[in-house]
């Protein structure tokens, strides 16, 4: 976004000179200012004369369908829980007779590869 700017250049000799300027902020308008008048000791912006909205590019918008992973094609939400079920009801089994073997907890963990607190968890529910 664009504003124009009324700035008041002063020359040293006692008539300041009145000016408008396009920039898109007020550093930028004092930058624009020095450049065009390089005599200039100050300016000073008095005021925004018009702001200038910026142009409204319409994009289009293309929503993409989600690719199918190539793994899990044929496979619905519900197989895959049930699989995750049946590998930790598995688990659950195979904890429970280490358990039983007299195998501490950090080493049914280790064997089964899950945490010391789940498997604490499990053995004190089930």
């Amino acid at each position: 976004m664009e504003k124009t700017y009324s700035i008041l250049i002063q020359f040293g000799d006692g008539n300041p000179v009145s000016s408008t300027i396009r920039a898109k902020d007020g550093c930028d308008a004092q930058d624009r200012a020095l450049a065009l008048h390089p005599g200039a000791r100050s300016i000073r912006i008095t005021g925004v004369i018009e702001v200038h909205p910026s142009p409204v590019i319409k994009r289009k918008v293309v929503k993409k369908e989600p690719r199918p992973h190539p793994l899990f094609t044929d496979v619905s939400v519900e197989q895959v829980e049930n699989i995750v079920r049946t590998v930790q009801e598995e688990q659950l089994l195979q904890c429970q007779q280490l358990r039983a073997r007299g195998i501490s907890y950090r080493g049914i963990a280790k064997q089964l590869q899950i945490g010391q607190t789940t498997v604490r968890r499990w053995l004190t529910t089930s």
